[in-house]
């Protein structure tokens, strides 16, 4: 089952490098910029005594080092939603595909922006409610007068005093002390080992 899903779909032609056509008719000097520019050495093209074959040399190294065609472009993702009741994840992207017309050459590009579905792993989830609890911490100290919190006993018992589990007990300590430093309170140094034991 086909469960890509095109959203938007738009063709473009990029910009791209110089085609042998267009390098052939380059003047020498221009020609040797262009051939210096993908780095390619000096000594190398100068050791070539005959110019007309110096000139192909250039060519060559130009269409192998930068042919004319773009570059691959990374699709980009833009948006994941997880559908928890049906263990799916859609995930929404944009999508660039370079095409070739019949000669081989480069055509156009086809910029899409699809959807498709895969199944809801677990570490989804895990990640979800990882992103849900840091955000839940940080709207509770969002909500704290900091001026009640400067000392590290009373950081430590925000962070230990309510049952939790040690990594979240951690994550509110840091949460608080980031805080903290952003209105310009000092620093306490808090250990895993410190938490464990409170």
């Amino acid at each position: 089952m086909d469960t890509n899903k095109i959203i938007k779909k738009e063709d473009v032609i990029l910009e791209t490098p110089p085609d042998r056509e267009t390098l052939m008719k380059m003047d020498y000097e221009s020609l040797k910029i262009h051939t210096l520019k993908l780095n390619v050495s000096r000594e190398t093209i100068e050791n070539i005594k005959d110019e007309d074959k110096e000139k192909i040399f250039m060519v060559n190294e130009c269409l192998r080092l930068s042919p004319p065609f773009p570059q691959l472009v990374n699709p980009v993702i833009i948006s994941e939603e997880h559908d928890l009741e049906n263990m799916k994840k859609i995930i929404t992207g944009n999508y660039v595909k370079h095409i070739r017309g019949k000669d081989g050459r480069y055509s156009h590009s086809e910029c899409t922006t699809e959807s498709y579905i895969v199944r809801l792993q677990q570490r989804d989830i895990d990640c979800d409610n990882k992103t849900k609890l840091l955000k839940s911490i940080d709207d509770e100290v969002s909500g704290l007068n900091l001026e009640d919190y400067k000392t590290k006993e009373e950081i430590m018992k925000f962070a230990c005093d309510n049952g939790k589990s040690s990594g979240e007990k951690k994550r509110r300590a840091t949460s608080l002390q980031k805080s903290l430093l952003s209105e310009g309170y000092n620093r306490h140094r808090i250990t895993n080992h410190e938490i464990a034991i409170y």
